[in-house]
């Protein structure tokens, strides 16, 4: 399987900066695929394992994947993976042990121009956010994964403005297919049958559209 990032190196250093400017980000973990991707893979931000191996979707979460993208007739030479931060942000519990955490706003922010070029290098190709963040990032905050999932929307998506420090919304509108993440209905079995059927329409778009 050959797999690369499009990450030019002054991406790489810059995104490695912010992190190790953050106490409470660690790592760094590249976007990769294949060359010529059918879909692109959105999701919020790398956990434990990713950061440990350097690579998208590692240990449970990465055979959960893999699982998925089998079903889907794919691999992962077949897609491109990013996520809307490529450090795992982290907070402290009571053990004192390091716990995954939901990226925050000015966090978002600082990766958003990296975010944004990358997923102009792939015109026209099916973006396919993977949770409320990643979809929120590209649609803003009103945007819920509960209803939109399962639903190939046109619609145009948030880029960054780093002169007014907000994001805007482009004119050009992205093929958006928006999913909850594939080890959901792991944690919630009820969901099993909404994730299935989601699934399959996805599969059906990319035999017949893309």
């Amino acid at each position: 399987m050959v797999l690369h990032t499009i990450l030019t190196p002054d991406w790489v250093k810059n995104a490695k900066l912010i992190a190790a400017e953050n106490p409470r980000l660690e790592g760094f973990v590249p976007s990769e695929g294949g060359r010529h991707p059918k879909i692109l893979l959105l999701g919020e931000a790398p956990g434990d394992q990713e950061v440990k191996q350097g690579r998208p979707f590692m240990g449970p979460a990465g055979k959960e994947l893999d699982r998925w993208l089998a079903s889907l007739g794919l691999t992962r030479e077949d897609i491109y993976i990013t996520g809307v931060v490529n450090s795992r942000p982290f907070s402290i519990g009571k053990t004192g042990r390091k716990r995954d955490r939901r990226p925050n706003q000015a966090e978002v922010k600082q990766a958003a121009p990296m975010f944004d070029w990358e997923l102009a290098q792939f015109p026209g190709i099916l973006l396919v956010p993977m949770g409320n963040a990643s979809l929120q990032r590209l649609l803003g905050n009103h945007a819920k994964i509960g209803e939109l999932h399962g639903q190939l929307l046109e619609r145009p998506i948030q880029q960054f403005d780093q002169a007014a420090n907000a994001f805007k919304f482009a004119t050009e509108k992205r093929r958006i297919f928006p999913l909850y993440h594939p080890s959901y209905s792991k944690r919630f079995k009820n969901m099993q049958t909404i994730v299935d059927e989601d699934s399959r329409k996805l599969k059906q778009i990319i035999l017949n559209v893309i």
